[in-house]
């Protein structure tokens, strides 16, 4: 999830001088969700990590672009952690001694990048959960989500900004480095009851968005390599994913997705003042390791802030990798449908729209898009 968007911070801006809110981790839902839902406490074990490895995507750099880091060794390596109440200030924290503070919604951990220091090398996180999901017809579905979240040390804006959206934001801060630390760049692949990829969900800005694989949409489809994983780019500047194109892509991007902006993300309405691009341009395929912790980590559970704070909103560092959608949101099964569309199809809006309305309890209200995701799963033998 990335913590701009790009018409609110200039309006807002604009209007008044600025300063953060509060940190997303405490939106009202979250505490009695994982009371409900315990975040579990081991780490993968031999038999998904095994699956893990064997699905682990290819990733394509733009060129010039420091890919991705170890979030132990190359960030929090490198920076000051001061508790809450300010009494506490650890310098170069450990794993162990951030998730002592993980449950502090307003300790900060801020990086300070060291160019001298050696590189641990990347290592992106991998985990499996699973989901009973029901799409329609006949009984629920239980999918597997292999999720890999790839670490980076800033986020910047999208690269396909207006002129007049770059140059009042060139005026507000670093459209390189908007704010310290990118780790909702996740992507998840979904595995079907005999373990085959039938789905790929991508984080993208303040929402995630579902493939199905094997389904051509304008003429383009999820990549798959000769060795049976799935391609993916990292855009220029933001470092959001997307399916892997060759050559310069634009990409349709708002910044938190709504009844008034999805029609733009699916090529059915204009672009308006929230709407801008990234673009993903691949020039170079990423080298990483794998690498496991545990669901109740202070790199997911943390509650803090996991970059320095700053005046302007959407520029404070995020909270741990979990805190990546409202509530309501979180359960895999809910995601994986209401983050279905495709490009042009003006059904799926229709279907999508009482999904995003404040005022509808949202696993009702997908229930029309589970049964189309469900049918395009048999469609395709999956």
């Amino acid at each position: 999830m990335k913590w701009h968007s790009v018409y609110w911070v200039v309006v807002t801006c604009m209007v008044s001088a600025c300063s953060s809110g509060t940190n997303f981790s405490q939106h009202p839902g979250f505490a009695s969700y994982y009371e409900q839902h315990p975040r579990r406490t081991t780490v993968a074990d031999a038999q998904e990590r095994l699956l893990l490895e064997r699905h682990k995507p290819h990733v394509w750099l733009p060129a010039g672009h420091a890919g991705p880091i170890d979030f132990y060794g190359d960030y929090i390596a490198h920076g000051t952690l001061v508790s809450g109440d300010g009494k506490v200030q650890v310098q170069a924290p450990s794993q162990d001694v951030l998730n002592r503070f993980k449950a502090d919604p307003l300790a900060v951990f801020s990086h300070r990048p060291n160019s001298s220091a050696q590189t641990a090398g990347a290592k992106v996180f991998a985990r499996v959960d699973i989901a009973d999901v029901a799409l329609g017809v006949g009984p629920p579905r239980r999918f597997k989500f292999l999720s890999y979240h790839l670490v980076f040390r800033h986020s910047g804006l999208v690269a396909g900004l207006a002129w007049w959206q770059a140059w009042a934001l060139q005026c507000m801060g670093d459209v390189d480095d908007w704010h310290q630390l990118d780790h909702y760049t996740a992507a998840t692949v979904v595995l079907n009851e005999s373990e085959r990829p039938v789905a790929l969900m991508l984080q993208q800005h303040n929402g995630v968005r579902t493939y199905v694989l094997g389904e051509g949409v304008n003429g383009q489809s999820v990549q798959v390599a000769s060795d049976g994983r799935l391609e993916l780019d990292v855009a220029v500047r933001s470092n959001e994913l997307y399916p892997h194109r060759t050559g310069r892509t634009i990409r349709r991007a708002v910044g938190f997705v709504s009844s008034q902006t999805l029609p733009y993300l699916m090529e059915l309405a204009p672009a308006s003042g929230m709407a801008s691009a990234d673009v993903s341009d691949p020039a170079h395929e990423a080298t990483y390791a794998l690498a496991y912790l545990a669901p109740s980590d202070a790199f997911y559970s943390f509650a803090g802030y996991l970059g320095e704070r700053r005046v302007l909103p959407g520029r404070d560092g995020p909270p741990g990798a979990d805190y990546n959608a409202f509530p309501s949101f979180k359960p895999l099964g809910t995601q994986l449908v209401a983050s279905y569309w495709r490009e042009g199809n003006a059904d799926d809006l229709a279907r999508l729209l009482p999904v995003l309305a404040h005022d509808s309890p949202v696993v009702s209200a997908i229930q029309a898009q589970a049964a189309e995701l469900g049918a395009t799963l048999r469609k395709l033998g999956h």
